[in-house]
Parts: C-alpha cells; sequence; structure tokens
C-alpha cells in the first residue's frame, strides 16, 4: 500500500500573509483541523492548526493577526509513492502529520495521526472479514480454544463435522465437542500434535493440534480436523482415474492401428507401437516436433496436422509408402470449451492386410456359392428317384424344378394330363424350404362350386345354413407354412379367380362370415393341361390372375416326347404292383423287346395309359 492510497488528498492551504480570521474560516467552511502555509513563491513555510488560532484568541491577539506570526515550522514530508508500512513504522509518537509531495515537490495531501489510525483499523478489519469468510469456506474443521478450554472460533466445517452449531460451541467446554486432551496437552507442553486420529460424531477423523502464542506466551490452540470417509472416496476416485489410465493406455497399446497425438505447436505428445512400426521406427521421444521425425509418413501427418488445425474440422487422407504399402490417415481436431483446437489425434490403419483379407472373404464367397450351387445339383439328383426318367427331355426341366425351388415366386406347371405334374409340384416342395411345412393338394375340378369357396378358405361358426357349429380351417389356412398345390386350376369359377388373385396379392385371406384377417406364408403351385392363354381371349380366365401364376412356367413334356422313359416305367409299374399283390412277376424279354421295337412309334400319350 502506498502513502497516496492513505492521505487526505488536496489540503486546503493558508497564504502566510492571510489573518488568523481566514485561517478560521477555512477550519469553519472545510471541516479541517490544520492548514499547510504557503509562502510568496507557493513554497511550504510552515503549518497552522485549530488548535494553534484557539489559543492565539484566547490569548487576546487580534483576528486580523497574520499567520507567520503563528505558524508551526513545516512539518516532516514523505513521497506520495513511498511504502505505507514503511512509513507507519518510522512515525514516531510527536509526530502529528507529515506533509506529501508528488516527484515535483508539489503538495499533494497530508498524512496525519489520526487518518493513520483510521486507517490502521480498517485495514484491520478487512483482514479479519477475509480471514473470517476464508475460515468459514474451507472444507476442514478449525476450532479455537483459549487457555480455559472456551471456544471462541468454530468455522463452518466444525458445524458439518460434529453435528454442533457455533453458537452451541461457543457455550459449551466439555467432552461434547472434542476429548480435553487434545487442547489441555497442547496448552502444557507447548508442543503441536500432528496427525492424530479419532472418532467424532461416528466419523473417523484425522487431525493437527498447534499452540496459538502471542508475545512468546500460550494463549491457545487451534485444531483442525478433516473427515477421512472425504479423503478415502478421493484416494478410490483417484484409484479409478488411474485405472482408467492404464486402461487407456493397454488399448491405445494394444490397438492394430497406428495412433499419434500432438499439440497444436505438432509436438507428439503420444505414439503407439503401431504407428511407430508404419514410421519404420523402433521409438520415438514424446515432445519432439513432428517434422523432426525422419518418416515420410510423418511428413504427410505434419502437413494434415496444419490444415486441422487452421480449418477446425476432420480430415482423411490415403497415403502409399514407397515399399507399396496402403495407409489411411484420419485427424480429428479436440477442442477447447472456447472452441480452439488443443489436440489433433491421429489414426492410421494399414490397408494392405484388410485388402489382402477382402480378397479372401470375396474368394470364400464365391466357394461358398460354389458349393450351394453344387448341393443343390447333389439334392436333386438324389431326388431323381422320385421321378422315374432317363430321357434327354426332362434334364432341364429337372434343373428348372431345382432352380426355381430356392425362390418363393409362384410356379404354373403346364402339361397334358397325366404326365406328372403333382409328382412335379411335390418335388419342388421337397426341395424347398418349406418341405417341413405342410402340402396340401386341391383339385379346382373335382370341388362342387357351391362349396370351393368355404373348401379354400374356410368358415366361421354358423356363417351359413348347415355350417359347422364350431366353423371350419380352410385349405389355404391348413397349408400356412408350407406349399399348396392347385392341380386343374383352369377349372377355376371366375368368381374365386379374384380371391385367389388377392391371396397371391396380399397373402391374407379371411373365412367366410369372419373379419379377422388370416396371414399366410405359402407359396402357391398351380397346374393345368388346358391351355390358360386362349382361356385368357375368351374371357374364362382372368388375364391379372394368369400372369400372377405364370411368373415361372414348368412345361412336362408327354411320355411320347420321351420314349426313353417307357421301358423304365413299365418296370417301375410292375414292381409297385407286384410288391402291393404280394406277386413276383417280371417283363418278358419277348415284352421288353416289343417295347424297345415301339420306341420310335408314336405310341402312348402319358404314363396312365400306359
Amino acid at each position: 500500500m502506498k502513502v497516496k492510497n492513505v492521505m487526505v488528498c488536496n489540503p486546503y492551504t493558508v497564504r502566510s500573509d492571510q489573518s488568523l480570521a481566514d485561517a478560521s474560516r477555512i477550519y469553519l467552511d472545510h471541516d479541517v483541523n490544520c492548514a499547510p502555509v504557503v509562502g510568496v513563491n507557493d513554497d511550504i513555510v510552515g503549518i497552522i492548526t485549530i488548535y494553534k488560532v484557539l489559543g492565539c484568541f484566547l490569548s487576546g491577539c487580534s483576528p486580523t493577526a497574520k499567520v507567520e506570526e503563528f505558524m508551526d515550522d513545516p512539518p516532516a514530508i514523505v513521497e506520495e509513492n513511498s511504502d505505507f508500512d514503511k512509513i507507519a513504522n518510522t512515525c514516531t509518537q510527536d509526530m502529528e502529520r507529515m506533509l506529501v509531495l508528488d516527484q515535483n515537490k508539489k503538495l499533494t495531501g497530508i498524512l496525519s495521526r489520526l487518518e493513520l489510525i483510521k486507517k490502521v483499523t480498517l485495514a484491520w478489519e478487512e483482514t479479519r472479514n477475509e480471514l473470517r469468510v476464508v475460515l468459514q469456506s474451507v472444507s476442514h474443521a478449525i476450532i479455537a480454544f483459549d487457555k480455559t478450554g472456551f471456544v471462541y472460533l468454530f468455522n463452518k466445517g466444525a458445524e458439518i463435522l460434529l453435528g454442533v452449531s457455533s453458537q452451541e460451541a461457543t457455550e459449551q467446554c466439555d467432552e461434547r465437542i472434542l476429548p480435553q486432551w487434545i487442547w489441555k496437552q497442547v496448552i502444557a507442553d507447548g508442543q503441536a500434535r500432528i496427525g492424530f486420529r479419532l472418532e467424532v460424531n461416528n466419523k473417523r477423523v484425522i487431525g493437527n493440534a498447534t499452540p496459538i502464542y502471542v508475545n512468546g506466551d500460550i494463549t491457545g490452540t487451534v485444531v483442525v480436523l478433516q473427515d477421512l470417509s472425504e479423503m478415502d472416496n478421493l484416494t478410490l476416485e483417484l484409484s479409478r482415474v488411474r485405472e482408467l489410465r492404464d486402461e487407456l493406455d493397454n488399448i491405445i497399446e494394444c490397438s492394430y492401428d497406428g495412433m499419434l497425438v500432438v499439440n497444436p505447436e505438432r509436438v507428439v505428445q503420444r505414439v503407439n507401437k503401431s504407428a511407430l512400426q508404419l514410421f519404420d521406427l523402433t521409438d520415438c521421444s514424446k515432445n519432439c516436433l513432428l517434422s523432426d521425425i525422419e518418416s515420410e509418413v510423418a511428413g504427410c501427418l505434419d502437413e494434415m496436422a496444419i490444415n486441422i488445425i487452421k480449418q477446425k474440422k476432420t480430415l482423411t487422407k490415403g497415403y502409399t509408402k514407397g515399399d507399396g504399402q496402403e495407409i489411411i490417415i484420419t485427424g480429428n481436431p479436440r477442442f477447447a470449451p472456447d472452441g480452439k483446437v488443443i489436440q489433433v489425434i491421429f489414426n492410421m490403419r494399414d490397408m494392405t492386410e484388410l485388402q489382402r483379407l477382402k480378397f479372401q472373404v470375396e474368394q470364400a464367397k464365391e466357394e461358398k456359392l460354389r458349393y450351394s450351387v453344387e448341393l443343390l445339383e447333389l439334392r436333386g439328383k438324389l431326388l431323381k428317384e422320385d421321378l422315374i426318367t432317363k430321357s434327354p427331355a426332362m434334364e432341364p426341366v429337372l434343373e428348372l424344378m431345382v432352380r426355381v425351388s430356392q425362390v418363393e415366386s409362384t410356379v404354373l406347371i403346364t402339361g397334358e394330363s397325366g404326365v406328372g405334374k403333382e409328382v412335379a409340384a411335390k418335388r419342388i416342395h421337397r426341395l424347398s424350404g418349406k418341405e417341413n411345412g405342410p402340402f396340401i393338394t386341391i383339385n379346382c375340378g373335382a370341388i362342387p362350386e357351391n362349396l370351393m369357396e368355404s373348401e379354400l378358405f374356410g368358415y366361421e361358426k354358423g356363417a351359413f345354413t348347415g355350417a359347422s357349429k364350431e366353423g371350419k380351417i380352410g385349405l389355404m389356412e391348413a397349408a400356412n407354412g408350407g406349399n399348396v398345390f392347385l392341380d386343374e386350376i383352369g377349372e377355376l369359377p371366375l368368381n374365386l379367380q379374384v380371391k385367389l388373385l388377392r391371396v397371391i396379392q396380399e397373402k391374407v385371406i379371411y373365412r367366410i362370415g369372419g373379419i379377422k384377417p388370416i396371414n399366410l406364408d405359402l407359396r402357391i403351385i398351380a397346374a393345368t393341361n388346358r391351355k390358360l392363354e386362349e382361356m385368357v381371349k375368351k374371357k374364362t380366365f382372368r388375364e391379372d390372375l394368369f400372369y400372377r401364376l405364370n411368373v415361372v412356367q414348368i412345361k412336362i413334356p408327354p411320355l411320347r416326347e420321351r420314349r426313353e422313359d417307357i421301358l423304365p416305367l413299365s418296370e417301375y409299374f410292375l414292381s409297385k404292383y407286384c410288391t402291393k399283390y404280394s406277386k413276383q412277376k417280371k417283363l418278358l424279354n419277348k415284352f421288353i423287346k416289343f417295347l424297345r421295337a415301339i420306341i420310335g412309334q408314336e405310341i402312348s400319350e402319358n404314363w396312365k395309359i400306359l
């Protein structure tokens, strides 16, 4: 603190040739008790106080008497920028006041003993208030005892720790606050007690007790206590932070990707082993400039760091080393709360190995596809035993069955009556993913028209006269989760063709008399021996339904177009009926020769005739 911060600024002055009455008027008008006296050259020649003027008047001096006759010598002079503490220490008891001058020796103020007392008192009050705020703000418990054990200081931390208010603490002196040995021993021997432990208010605490000295005498004890549970929590938190740091270190070091962190000055703060391998280095000291690392990759990172700090955004760049190694580098800025970039974190990934793995995965996919096709072919060959055929004309038909079985599209099987359309439908079912589901066959030409709708879609109880009381599930609903085979689809009435079209499109049906939709998961396989295209032209079959059914068409050739199957079929039928009737028959050589002879002729239309 400087003198100019304490002095009375710009004091009122009186000239040496002015009268005592003039000096009195200055005291009355400005409420001051003294005034410096200036000469004709405005230099300080003395000082006159209100007490001097009053003494002159009491002695009978004339009010018109000159000030210079009664003024005192000039008091001590100090410079306004002098330290107040030094001036206060050098001030003697008989020094009532001092004149304060600036660097130009011009009068700027008066420093009086009264002002000194006021300023010291004010400073003491400010210091005491500051100390009180500090004591109340600290979390530790602080308690001060006098020599008799009376508590005269009890801060907020002590109230929280001990569960006693400050007022209660200052009104009592017993074991309810603290054990008396703490302050008694310190006062008795003057030795501080450091780090003692005890339990107060069901809490474990650690504390220090220190004697208070005034002029060399012990006047009391101050005790500082800290809750150990807080320290335990801090220790636990610190331990967790260390564990997280170690875990992060291990993750970074074990990462296959290279990781490097630099500050805005591009000084390396962290680098892992994978990054060093990409740099072709075995070691890299922290706090080195990125540009000083002798590596082609480091040069690329340095350039990226400059752009990232400048643009304040993430950048990704591909880099190919001289040896052909491909690296993908991503730099992410880390921001401070004020938006400034405080770090750049680089992630570097070796794409060479990933490209090799990608190639291996693609090869594996190709092999899987090839094996899948081969598996389907093998399944088809194994299932050939259900079809008695040796004709080359059936090979494309069998292959198409295998292919269409792997998708969910509708299938239309065409061919003359008796060529084996239902056998083909069953084969598609066994090859499909719904082989464990139901396979329901519906002959559209064998069900009366008035019963067709109830048979297909079912009905609720009481839906119509003669209906079952429990209702009935329809064949479509029974086929849910599998395949439904609609044979002789050309015989389906027009009114039901509309509903079948809705089933194909929406996969939803309603029972007759019902309002609850039933979702279906099935595939429809239709078959006919009629020419549906001509029926569409004649308006006897809906065109939209035809195109919905004819997504994939499988045409079964008649027996006359695959005569190679006549002999195998003959042997199959003979074996079948021999088993049924417990007979042991075989084809005569004469009949076999006959069959071979007529293979090239126009014979049987289909296997039923055979």
